[in-house]
């Protein structure tokens, strides 16, 4: 593919021959198009063939416009196709031929559209994965091909690219080229060119949550998974604190965790969707955050997409930036700070460490967008123990295969169909249900590691029974902020279960105390569930 400056200088060339035989056609008699188009080349190409007719005074001005405009440029075509020949262009068609001989004997591996902040985590240390990158003078893919990642150059649209990649045998195709529109568009061609039989599973990055949330369901019957990147690097990062958390516990809390946040840009629903989700260790009380710099156009979007939020969320709203805490209050449990300049993220965390007695350092995050130089500075500077945890928000997905809530497909498929045989009403098995049932299982299947971790540090110390009903109340919170965090709210006009989806309602979205004895030891068969083996009640 030509780029901009190719482009360009291919549009000058063609200028010059044709404006050259137009002016030689116009200003010399009897000269046929050919005689002029003619004597423009031999005067480009300086090949001296000798006129075709003598020419006139303004056919000599002709002449010498046409060779000094025109001598310039057609010494830069010859470059470029030397350069094609002998240089960079020959040696990425080896280079993909090579590509693709080796992607021919891999079977079920990974494809990967693009090679940005997501797409290199993706392909972090998988060695059963081929890259489709567009950009061929993208450093990353560089370092990756020095790795000896397979990486292709081209448009992961066309499909002479995606058989390269060996796409027909692949696990999966996964396309994080760019925003959440291209990433759609890119993801539809990708099965257009496999067709709707092919198992192949293609899986576009969208971050919006709306977005998921409206066109999920359709495109998974179409054959397209969308997938939220920040939310699952979230959830990774969440779920590891809140086993450290537990971890640190000798009794069960009497409080429920808090948080202190600020976050720039659209993040900061995503950030507050996943923690409400995962961070529900206070037993009846639900977790506190306390949000600075949001602006009154983003708290009413955020209210308006969750409008009962706060049935498992205490969220303090602040909408001047993190400053100083106010005197006599108790440190969070910890703090998140995202940015997208490194200087501005790091400055918000060392400001919360200064002005929060007590608060450790190692439980203040300043989370960056992509890792770069800059980030591995501030990180090496924080090494010494006394500054802030810094973070590439994509960097955690590499720590895992990247698909978080995917890994737990099998786990949550197990809860499914434990709770599916058991239930008095009927149940669609686990490959009939919506996207939105399917997550709710495997976060439900996340958090049991989180229960184990609390059982085994907490039932030495404190009384088996109370502290299975309080990882009830616990695992009750948390399936209620799921749903809130979906947009649902209380039925209270007493619909049909079989409309509850469709209206975003759910009659149980009330505190553990008001739950029947029935919905109550619907709580207790799964923290029992995530205990088994280590828990005889």
């Amino acid at each position: 593919m030509l780029n901009k400056g190719q482009w360009i200088l291919a549009a000058s060339f063609i200028a010059v021959i044709f404006g050259g035989s137009f002016a030689f056609w116009w200003v010399e008699d009897g000269w046929t198009w050919l005689d002029a188009l003619y004597m423009t080349i031999i005067s480009v190409t300086t090949v001296g063939y000798g006129e075709v007719q003598p020419l006139s005074s303004a056919g000599r001005v002709v002449a010498m416009i046409v060779l000094l405009a025109g001598l310039g440029i057609f010494g830069f075509v010859i470059s470029q196709v030397t350069s094609y020949a002998v240089g960079g262009a020959l040696e990425g068609s080896v280079q993909r031929r090579r590509t693709a001989a080796s992607a021919r004997k891999l079977s079920g591996h990974t494809v990967i559209c693009g090679l940005g902040g997501r797409g290199y985590a993706l392909a972090y240390g998988n060695s059963r994965c081929v890259v489709i990158e567009p950009n061929s003078e993208n450093p990353v893919a560089a370092e990756e091909k020095k790795n000896k990642r397979l990486v292709l150059h081209g448009n992961a649209q066309y499909a002479e690219f995606l058989k390269m990649s060996g796409a027909e045998r692949a696990k999966q195709i996964i396309v994080v080229a760019g925003k959440d529109s291209d990433n759609l568009e890119i993801a539809g061609t990708i099965r257009e060119h496999l067709g709707a039989a092919s198992p192949v599973q293609v899986i576009a990055a969208v971050e919006a949550y709306a977005t998921r949330d409206c066109f999920a369901d359709p495109l998974h019957l179409k054959g397209i998974d969308l997938f939220g990147f920040r939310e699952q690097s979230l959830l990774e990062l969440a779920q590891s604190l809140a086993l450290d958390f537990a971890q640190e516990w000798d009794r069960l809390p009497e409080q429920p965790l808090s948080i202190v946040l600020q976050v720039d840009g659209p993040l900061l629903e995503e950030v507050i969707r996943v923690f409400a989700m995962v961070f529900q260790l206070g037993g009846l009380k639900p977790l506190n955050i306390v949000a600075y710099g949001v602006s009154q156009e983003s708290r009413s979007n955020f209210e308006a997409r969750f409008p009962e939020y706060e049935r498992c969320c205490l969220v303090t709203w602040h909408e001047a930036e993190f400053t100083v805490a106010a005197d006599g209050v108790m440190p969070p449990d910890f703090a998140f700070f995202f940015a997208n300049s490194v200087t501005r993220v790091t400055e918000l965390a060392q400001r919360c460490i200064r002005s929060i007695p007590g608060m450790s350092p190692s439980r203040v995050y300043a989370c960056l967008e992509q890792s770069g130089a800059t980030a591995k500075i501030a990180r090496e500077l924080a090494n010494g123990g006394n500054g802030p945890c810094i973070v590439s928000l994509y960097d955690l997905l590499a720590r895992k295969d990247g698909l978080v809530s995917y890994a737990m497909d099998d786990e949550g498929c197990k809860m499914h169909e434990a709770y599916r045989s058991t239930a008095e009403h009927a149940v669609s098995p686990w490959e009939e249900l919506s996207e939105f049932h399917r997550n709710s299982n495997r976060l439900a299947a996340l958090q049991q590691a989180v229960y184990k971790r609390v059982w085994a540090v907490c039932s030495v110390t404190s009384d088996k029974v109370e502290l299975l009903e309080f990882l009830s109340q616990c695992e009750h919170l948390r399936w209620m902020a799921f749903h809130l965090m979906c947009g649902y709210r209380l039925d209270q006009r007493q619909c049909h279960r079989d409309q509850w989806q469709r209206l975003k309602v759910h009659p149980n979205l009330l505190g553990y105390e008001a739950l029947s004895e029935e919905d109550r030891e619907k709580d207790r068969v799964n923290v029992r569930a995530a205990l088994a083996g280590i828990c005889d009640l």
